[in-house]
């Protein structure tokens, strides 16, 4: 037995009989994880149909550093990714800071750093293994220093925090986002480890690590505020956690970690792409549509390229300069905690275990004003995309200060849970986020999107029991188009736009699924079919009424609407947009599209 297994061992078994409990706690996340790692490895993505969000850019950016030893793109870059992918790289992110003649990729470096020796040796595999090893690396750390806090359930809390969120599943993707929550859990373990933690830790996390630990601190915990400076918020929850004797000299170090990677990330992206960031500068995003640098146009035409398809630089002029509507942001509240496709608590349900050990000290208190600050200003940055759109499972710009919730349990190192309670409440919140996990314990290497073109992952009761997110212009779904003055989103397969929106087709027999939007409010529609349809509908978000047969063999049904489902600015006006969700279905139709428009009928708004 190793001296830091005696070291655990006792401090179990004086919290009453625990061993038994931690030593099941801490196999059980080295074989969740040891499985985790398994699937990575194996992981097969030819089924997939598609990229999803940014990868193409993360994966390019990674093999050109692995190969090519710099960040530049080049034609080569392009043919190098088909060789290993097989396909195009639909989505690609590209900056230049000298119109064209040097481009790089629109993307923070640190995370292509990190994984592009996994990428040298596997290509397509190779950003996955590192992912799992990220993930393996934090939760571990995690756990030996959450056990000073919380005792021998800590193994299990940190198995709950990875394995029953959306957290594992990110593994399987090439984006950042698990990077950054590694970096924050990894800070924030060296940051809570102060005082005597025994020899079950490596020296950096003892006192005897001094100012070096609070240096690699600031210099993990600055990595997610290099991609969005609004993560450098839990810099100061992690200074308030520095031990009262010798803090000045190791929050002094705190801060020079931090700000020496912020320098050399920032001063990296200047040189090669113009701006501190990888989110500034001049940055386009290249499609098959619009065809790609060096490839199907010249790189000199990058100018034109940008005065044709526009910057997506978030700090382009006037990007910051948007007004605080009351109605969004009470929406962008629930949907950011109760969402059906990106909602926190369904989908990062542990962060419950946190609340339920918080003491109520100024670090607990810290924590969670670190977050709230996150979130708030995220709200106001990205008030139609708080989730970090089609590359997500539920909300992958929460990931990286979701460990905060981890380390909630760091406030009085002497009062820590009784093995029975602390086990207790992790089984309790494992089977609370079953009901909306399953769907992802059991398929986690899926491709993200259904057949239906909407998220895979949301369970039937959170399409059930949530709501859907109304504010959000990048949740997958059926393609939304304007129709006779009118907003119209196809949230299932059973409707379809045709001939551009002037007409819409329901496949008789079936469920339509419709989210109609108007600058005025509805009193109700009447929805027009032709020879094909029956005389009768069943309609869910309203009220059949008067049945027209017109003398051409269609036939006309007036529907009464209920209350909008929602009132808010959308994507495209600061403007109120009333919302209306109907399910439309006409029993005893054949099985074929049919063909129908939608006509409003208004009335003054009160």
């Amino acid at each position: 037995m190793s001296v830091g297994e005696g070291f655990v061992q006792r401090e179990d078994a004086a919290l009453g009989g625990g061993e038994r409990g931690g030593a099941l706690g801490r196999w059980l996340l080295r074989l969740l994880l040891a499985a985790l790692l398994f699937g990575a490895v194996t992981f097969d993505r030819s089924p997939w149909p598609a990229l999803v969000g940014d990868e193409a850019t993360y994966a390019m950016q990674a093999a050109s550093l692995a190969w090519d030893f710099d960040l530049r793109y080049q034609a080569e870059d392009y043919q190098r990714f088909l060789r290993h992918w097989g396909r195009k790289p639909d989505g690609l992110i590209l900056q230049s800071r000298d119109g064209g003649d040097t481009i790089t990729f629109g993307k923070p470096l640190p995370y292509a750093l990190a994984v592009a020796p996994f990428v040298r040796l596997a290509p397509v595999r190779g950003a996955g293994i590192a992912n799992a090893l990220f993930l393996a690396l934090a939760a571990i750390a995690s756990a030996r220093v959450l056990r000073r806090y919380i005792g021998p359930a800590a193994d299990a809390w940190v198995a709950a925090f990875c394995f029953a969120s959306v957290t594992f599943a990110y593994t399987f993707w090439v984006h950042a986002d698990l990077f950054l929550l590694a970096a924050s859990a990894l800070g924030l373990a060296l940051a809570h480890g102060g005082g005597r933690m025994g020899s079950s830790l490596p020296e950096i996390w003892q006192d005897g690590g001094g100012a070096r630990r609070y240096l690699l601190a600031g210099m993990l915990l600055v990595l997610p505020g290099t991609f969005r400076p609004f993560y450098l918020a839990l810099l100061v929850p992690a200074a308030l956690a520095v031990p009262r004797q010798g803090r000045l000299p190791r929050i002094a170090a705190l801060a020079a970690g931090a700000l020496l990677v912020f320098a050399a990330v920032g001063g990296g992206q200047w040189l090669t792409g113009g701006s501190w960031t990888g989110y500034g500068g001049e940055r386009q995003g290249f499609y098959e549509r619009t065809g790609f640098p060096d490839i199907d146009f010249p790189a000199e035409d990058w100018s034109r390229s940008v005065e044709r398809w526009g910057n997506t630089s978030w700090l382009h002029e006037g990007a910051l300069e948007r007004p605080v509507d009351r109605r969004l942001w009470t929406w962008n509240g629930l949907y950011f905690l109760l969402g059906q496709n990106v909602g926190v608590l369904p989908y990062f349900l542990p962060l419950l275990l946190g609340l339920f050990a918080m003491r109520g000290d100024l670090r607990g208190a810290a924590l969670l004003l670190a977050v709230l600050a996150a979130v708030l200003v995220l709200f106001y940055l990205r008030p139609f995309n708080f989730f970090g759109g089609g590359g997500a499972l539920a909300n992958r710009y929460f990931l990286p200060v979701y460990p905060a919730f981890w380390y909630l349990a760091a406030g009085a190192a002497r009062r820590r849970l009784s093995p029975g309670r602390g086990l207790t409440a992790a089984v309790a919140v494992v089977l609370l986020a079953a009901p909306y996990l399953y769907p992802l314990w059991t398929a986690p290497r899926s491709f993200p999107i259904a057949d239906d073109g909407r998220y895979a992952y949301p369970s039937v009761i959170a399409r059930r029991l949530l709501p859907y997110e109304t504010t959000q212009s990048h949740i997958p779904g059926g393609r939304d188009v304007s129709h006779r003055g009118l907003w119209v989103k196809f949230l299932n397969g059973d409707a379809s736009p045709a001939d551009g929106g002037a007409s819409l087709r329901l496949t008789g027999g079936r469920s339509g699924d419709l989210l109609i939007g108007s600058s005025q409010r509805l009193e109700g529609l009447t929805l027009s079919f032709g020879r094909q349809a029956p005389s009768k509908i069943e309609v869910a978000g309203g009220s059949p009424g008067a049945v027209l047969l017109r003398g051409t063999g269609g036939v006309a049904f007036d529907v009464g609407l209920d209350k909008p489902r929602a009132v808010h600015p959308m994507w495209w006006t600061w403007e109120d947009v009333y919302l209306y969700r109907l399910r439309i279905r006409l029993p005893g139709a054949a099985p074929v599209p049919l063909s129908f428009t939608v006509t409003p009928s208004t009335k003054e708004t009160p």
